[in-house]
């Protein structure tokens, strides 16, 4: 396109022909207002196109470990409830309630560790609370090993319901192999009775430290108050309440056709 010069657009029959299609060109600012701009890019902050990346890739990541959260709370594992930290969301608290077998009674509370580079990078961690006499935990750090069930961890593949899944099966069917309680696996092995000996201990101790104050101010940790008939009854009864409503059969108003009748949209006789 040909740019034509002030003389030429004020002399020129065709630009009055086209002049309300055409767009001018603003006129040259006065020293003032330049600036006036260079302040206002002086303050604005510069963003390089590395840190865009890197907001993206946290987004994405924050997706990522929403969508994790959802698949875990589909798959309703019973006696283990599991919630993301309120101040990190690669923090996870998780309470185990064992129902049977060796550990019967136990209430083990964990934490899941998401490591930075989640959904690439290691498998997440587990750590306990509170020392646990089992193969597979280790008796100084109360890390669970998790090797055995994720030699590799593949994105897209393995998922966080896996390693919660994983850790309640710990429970149940006890694995021996490489473990991290030497002791305790050689007592499983060769001395059971001194092993659930030492499983009834640290069984006990945990059901004692269900009601311990909790140890971080996160709004998210699961923590247990001791039952109180005036805060807890009503909560209760309401609880029951739904139950024996569910038992009635429903109203004559919740159908379409009186029973004893094909006529749609009948009512009752007066």
């Amino acid at each position: 396109m040909d740019l034509k010069s002030d003389a030429d657009i004020d002399g020129s029959e065709s630009f009055r022909r086209q002049g309300s299609f055409r767009k001018v060109l603003p006129s040259v600012p006065s020293a003032d207002s330049q600036l006036s701009m260079s302040a206002k890019m002086i303050d604005r902050p510069a963003i390089s196109n590395r840190g865009q990346q890197k907001a993206y890739s946290q987004y994405q990541q924050e997706y990522s470990i929403i969508s994790e959260y959802n698949m875990l709370r589909k798959q309703e594992f019973p006696g283990i409830y599991v919630i993301p930290s309120a101040q990190n969301c690669l923090l996870w608290f998780g309470v185990l309630f064992v129902r049977q077998g060796v550990y019967q009674g136990g209430i083990f509370r964990f934490c899941i560790q998401i490591p930075e580079g989640f959904p690439d990078g290691e498998c997440p961690r587990v750590v306990f609370q509170s020392k646990i006499f089992h193969p597979m935990i280790s008796p100084n750090s109360w890390e669970m090993d998790l090797r055995s069930g994720f030699q590799e961890w593949r994105k897209n593949v393995n998922h966080i319901w896996q390693v919660v899944h994983y850790v309640r099966r710990a429970f149940y069917k006890i694995e021996t192999k490489s473990p991290l309680n030497q002791e305790a696996s050689e007592l499983y092995n060769k001395n059971e009775d001194a092993f659930c000996e030492n499983v009834k201990l640290c069984v006990k101790a945990s059901q004692e430290q269900v009601y311990d104050l909790a140890p971080t101010d996160d709004l998210h940790y699961i923590s247990f108050e001791r039952y109180d008939d005036e805060r807890h009854n009503p909560v209760r009864e309401s609880i029951f309440k739904v139950k024996d409503n569910e038992d009635e059969p429903s109203s004559l108003g919740l159908s379409w056709v009186q029973p004893g009748s094909l006529q749609p949209f009948s009512k009752p006789t007066s």
